[in-house]
């Protein structure tokens, strides 16, 4: 195992969730091999904070700043004027996540705003010229349809849509990122998109501290838990852990190069 390197793209590592054990934390996603955490941050304090934190190995620790489609309808233009100047910053790799989530916004007015600022958070990473982090939950064909008409370079974070939704999102270029619903026992849709998309689009991510992979269930998510999550992967895609690993380690370096 220990020539595997593991890939972490979306973790909420700076979250309250972890202020009590965030070393040993970091330590356990360490010795499990887990090299590369994208730090996904929600508000401007956070990502200030992890800019200084990813200084510690710039090379293990990138950094993704945006604004979560629950916040846009509090949003001021105070707000999205410091946005844009953290957006700039060299240390933020990606612009996310951002998106659409009509999951828990039943009012119409707030879901147009969602799709406002969710068409503002990607044409400010192409004037940035960095890659976007998906968030779609219950928004599919709206995602998808702001996600051609604004094309761009980016990837879809926790995918739960259908294999055939998945292999048009890969037609225009975009990755998918599975974490740990797809080792659930009804995971049926994951499943299917991780045995029929092109093996260079897929991503794996944990979500943390939410959304454990089995055998993990139920307990807080964390870094350390992405093999059993690439475990799973290379299981339905008939291949060993350690190819599922590289092919997805490899995919990461080109979706963050792409751009460069």
């Amino acid at each position: 195992m220990s020539e595997i390197h593991f890939v972490d793209t979306h973790a909420h590592i700076l979250s309250k969730e972890f202020e009590e054990d965030f070393e040993e934390m970091l330590k356990r996603a360490e010795d499990n091999h887990v090299d590369r955490i994208m730090i996904i941050t929600l508000s401007h304090t956070e990502t200030l904070q992890a800019i200084e934190f990813a200084k510690r190995d710039p090379n293990k620790y990138k950094v993704a700043a945006g604004i979560f489609p629950e916040d846009v309808k509090d949003v001021t233009e105070k707000d999205w004027e410091e946005f844009v100047e953290i957006a700039k910053h060299p240390d933020v790799t990606c612009i996310g996540e951002i998106g659409l989530d009509y999951y828990w916004e039943k009012d119409e007015g707030i879901r147009k705003l969602q799709r406002e600022f969710f068409i503002k958070q990607i044409e400010l990473a192409k004037e940035v010229n960095k890659p976007f982090l998906v968030h779609s939950r219950d928004a599919i064909q709206d995602t998808y349809d702001i996600m051609k008409e604004h094309h761009h370079h980016g990837l879809m974070h926790c995918y739960a849509g259908t294999k055939e939704m998945a292999k048009e999102f890969t037609k225009l270029g975009y990755y998918i990122a599975l974490g740990g619903a797809l080792t659930f026992k009804n995971a049926r849709h994951s499943v299917e998109v991780c045995e029929s998309i092109d093996g260079k689009y897929l991503l794996s991510e944990t979500d943390c501290p939410y959304m454990a992979p089995t055998p993990m269930r139920g307990k807080r998510n964390e870094p350390s838990y992405i093999p059993y999550i690439v475990e799973k992967m290379a299981e339905i895609r008939g291949v060993s852990v350690s190819e599922m690993a590289k092919t997805i380690d490899d995919n990461w370096t080109r979706f963050l190069e792409e751009l460069s």
